[in-house]
């Protein structure tokens, strides 16, 4: 079977990185080739790459004589010039983020069809969210955008006529059920490599802070792109004038933009843990690896969740380190002995619980650390994924009658100029599904 892969394939994407795992045991089993839009390097892949600039009509033939496309899809510009083509020629979807709105929102600039966009969500959420989309961010706060994103994700905008959709978690199976024309899929996503191709660190710092930081330091850190929704700020009032907490040191790792940067650092201030926080921005590699060695705990307090599984999380559970997480999304698929889990609704009190619990018991954090290591290493791997992924193209081939169905609908549905009475348009969908056992 002749398979299209269409990805992003820059050294930096780690949502690439975890895809290419998955390729040696696909190829084995499909004639495959990796489509990406071009970029100025590429990671390695073992089957043939086929870049392209722009996704016309051309790379939409090219792609159509394929027996089946499978789009790789996540939530930043990378996806922008994939996007086009999955709303174009069904095929199979793997969604790595359950809000896709900044992803769906760019892609509608750059195609110029953003008021039919912003049309889109005024018919479905209202002329203020309407509004939100149209301005972004110079009309909210980053934290109420990212609440956007979540209560807007406009995955339905990318998954109309897809043949099926693979996911990461049974929570986003849940969100993106009914949105497609055949069957969600859960698969075990790898965990990143400890390669991503990150050779730049975003300062000098990091190295200087690790060699600064006592012997008798408790190392916490998070691990991601530092934004409002990672809980950052709940950290610091946790660990802030408690006496157990004192030894303490709490370090956000990860690319983060100056004004963000700045405002946490005069929080830390403004509580007196300017000598016991960090942002160091992005890092290498290698350098991650030291830190992670170095810590004792780590923390992922997603709230909003906008990604459907937490690849930095699985990268924490891999070294050894246990991570403290919400009780809630996919974070509370995770296996309670695994992480420590920590009730939304408690907010500061909670993990001041949970980090009191971590630092007062070395074995029990070493214990916890041992078991997320085992976990991943028993759960994630390139292979189990590439199982998951061949039956999810399997089940998206059967799907394929029903997207001929849909799209011969719709067309005799504009012809009539009955397509915009809704009414009409799902009367007639269910009569063929129904005559015709596509259900």
């Amino acid at each position: 079977m002749r398979v299209a892969m269409v990805m992003p394939m820059s050294p930096e994407s780690a949502i690439a990185d975890v895809m290419t795992q998955a390729v040696p045991e696909l190829s084995q089993h499909w004639d495959l080739e990796v489509w990406c839009p071009t970029e100025a390097n590429y990671r390695p892949c073992p089957v043939p790459l086929v870049p392209y600039d722009v996704p016309g009509q051309d790379i939409l033939d090219a792609l159509a004589s394929h027996d089946l496309v499978v789009y790789v899809l996540g939530n930043s510009p990378w996806h922008s010039r994939i996007l086009p083509l999955a709303q174009r020629l069904p095929g199979l979807t793997v969604l790595h983020d359950a809000s896709l709105t900044d992803l769906v929102r760019h892609t509608a600039i750059e195609t110029k069809e953003l008021d039919l966009l912003v049309r889109h969500v005024e018919a479905h959420f209202g002329f203020e969210d309407a509004d939100i989309l149209r301005a972004a961010t110079a009309l909210v706060t980053p934290e109420r955008w990212l609440r956007f994103c979540a209560e807007v994700p406009l995955v339905d905008v990318a998954l109309q006529g897809s043949l099926g959709v693979v996911v990461h978690s049974r929570w986003h199976a849940r969100q993106v059920e009914g949105l497609t024309l055949g069957d969600v899929t859960v698969a075990p996503l790898p965990v990143p490599s400890t390669r991503l191709g990150f050779d730049n660190n975003q300062s000098g710092g990091a190295s200087r802070l690790l060699e600064r930081l006592p012997d008798d330091a408790v190392l916490l850190v998070t691990v991601g792109a530092v934004n409002a929704n990672r809980g950052i700020d709940l950290l610091l009032e946790a660990i802030a004038d408690d006496e157990a907490l004192g030894a303490v040191h709490l370090w956000t790792v990860g690319p983060a933009e100056d004004k963000v940067r700045i405002s946490l650092l005069n929080r830390a201030r403004a509580l007196g843990l300017s000598e016991r926080f960090a942002v160091t921005g992005r890092v290498t590699d290698g350098l991650l690896q030291e830190i992670l060695s170095r810590a004792e705990i780590s923390a992922a307090l997603r709230d909003p969740v906008l990604e459907g599984q937490s690849a930095s999380v699985l990268t924490q559970l891999l070294s050894g380190t246990p991570v403290i997480v919400y009780d809630h999304a996919h974070y509370a698929e995770l296996p309670d002995d695994v992480v420590l889990k920590v009730p939304l609704e408690s907010k500061v009190a909670g993990i001041r619980a949970a980090l009191h619990r971590m630092v007062a018991d070395d074995i029990e954090r070493t214990r916890r650390g041992a078991r997320g290591r085992d976990y991943v290493l028993n759960s994630r791997s390139g292979a189990a994924y590439a199982v998951a992924l061949l039956a999810a193209g399997d089940r998206a081939l059967s799907a394929l009658p029903r997207a001929h169905v849909t799209a011969d609908l719709g067309e005799r549905m504009r012809r009539l100029g009955l397509h915009k009475e809704q009414a009409v348009v799902e009367a007639a969908t269910d009569l063929a599904f129904d005559l015709f056992d596509l259900a």
